[in-house]
């Protein structure tokens, strides 16, 4: 079983895309006001919405550029645990995983998972199969299974 590489590149480029269309957002409302209507009426110039757009969209960058290293594409299988990077793989059963388990209210399901004498944590997704709740999720792909019963048999 293998995450699914759609989302996998969603959540791991969603923050770039939007900070870009923000910070172009606020370019555009700066120097061709004329061009966006709100509610049938051209806006004007406004400092403080140009400002506000143009942190907003910066700060989604930096959030992007902090946590685009620890998206892996995760491959599990029975007893073993691989996780991968462009040009980084790290095989490893499943007694060498110290901690996984699934972020909440983050649709679709997304784990993130520990591995015994690494400092990072690693965050990985599964197919699109959940139910959600109040924000809460529960996995019910076959990915999400297998996570479940193993935290079961392993106690971690």
């Amino acid at each position: 079983m293998e995450s699914n590489k759609n989302y996998h590149y969603f959540f791991k480029y969603a923050f770039l895309g939007a900070g870009f269309i923000l910070l172009k957002t606020s370019f555009v409302s700066w120097f061709f006001p004329q061009l966006i209507r709100m509610n049938g009426e051209q806006l004007s110039q406004d400092l403080f919405v140009t400002v506000l757009f143009g942190l907003i969209g910066v700060a989604m960058i930096l959030i992007f550029l902090t946590i685009k290293d620890k998206f892996v594409m995760a491959r599990l299988g029975s007893q073993t645990v691989t996780l991968k990077k462009s040009d980084w793989e790290l095989k490893t059963n499943w007694m060498e995983v110290e901690s996984i388990s699934l972020i909440q209210f983050v649709y679709p399901p997304l784990y993130k998972i520990k591995v015994k004498g690494s400092e990072e944590t690693y965050w990985f997704n599964t197919e699109s199969q959940f139910m959600k709740f109040g924000g809460v999720i529960n996995d019910l792909s076959e990915m999400g299974n297998l996570v479940k019963k193993k935290k079961r048999e392993l106690g971690i």
